[in-house]
């Protein structure tokens, strides 16, 4: 059952995971929620979270150090929020900064040849958060083959790149009510079939032609799915999505020439 701090216990994880304390988070909430537009003195902070009054100070210059917070006046000294969206801007910027100078260290350091990474994913909502995390990464192409299910879970994802210009095609075995904007749809239909409308639910998921993921998603399963950059298991992955796009053009007459060619490798399509 969620108790009624459930709410704010999650924002201070968001906080944590951004690199404040605890108790830093804590007094910045408190900052936050201050309305009488004066700011608060150590000692209101303290009394309006769980920062221990010994503390707070030292807390509170942590959030001066962290950019979340600023201090003003004298006797007593009083402590102000920095806005969330230029706080969250000034930790993007720093991020990056520090990101793009570690990328210009490791370039320096000699080359070697190394396989390519895999992974492997057996819970099904490891599996699902994955493909969701694919998705909304996704720069240049979209091919995805799902069931209906694991199709409507993954809606947000999906909506969450609806702007980009990318290459989308869906693969379903299975009729889907509601198909997703933008997508070029291969969809069949299992009514009727008892043995295919039995089959267990598998992935086929290939984002930019650059990863891949591969396996079962059944909830409760041991589903054994793949995740990786590995070229040669992304070609599979893609070529299988392929070969039932293009079964199922030859079964309809539809030409697939239009979807499926933008996924090939250059020197195929």
């Amino acid at each position: 059952m969620s108790g009624p701090n459930t709410g704010r216990d999650a924002l201070v994880g968001d906080l944590v995971a951004l690199g404040l304390g605890r108790n830093e988070a804590q007094a910045y909430l408190a900052l936050l929620e201050d309305d009488t537009g004066r700011g608060l003195t150590g000692y209101e902070v303290a009394a309006r979270s769980s920062v221990p009054r010994s503390a707070v100070y030292a807390v509170l210059r942590g959030l001066e150090e962290a950019g979340a917070a600023f201090a003003y006046g004298q006797e007593p000294q009083r402590f102000t929020a920095t806005a969330p969206e230029k706080w969250i801007e000034r930790l993007r910027r720093d991020a990056l900064a520090r990101m793009s100078e570690a990328e210009r260290s490791l370039q320096s350091l000699p080359k070697r040849n190394r396989p390519e990474p895999i992974w492997i994913l057996s819970r099904y909502d490891d599996v699902m958060a994955r493909i969701d995390s694919m998705i909304r990464g996704a720069e240049k192409s979209l091919c995805l083959s799902l069931w209906p299910r694991e199709l409507d879970l993954l809606r947000p994802a999906i909506e969450a790149v609806a702007g980009r210009y990318l290459h989308r095609v869906l693969h379903s075995p299975a009729r889907v009510e509601s198909l997703p904007a933008g997508f070029c749809p291969w969809i069949d239909d299992v009514t009727g079939d008892e043995t295919k409308a039995q089959w267990s639910h598998k992935a086929l998921v290939v984002i930019d032609r650059r990863e891949a993921l591969i396996g079962g998603t059944e909830p409760g399963a041991d589903n054994h799915a793949v995740w990786t950059t590995n070229p040669s298991l992304v070609d599979v992955a893609t070529n299988h999505v392929i070969l039932d796009i293009t079964l199922m053009a030859r079964a309809t007459g539809r030409d697939c020439v239009g979807d499926v060619a933008p996924l090939m490798r250059p020197h195929l399509a």
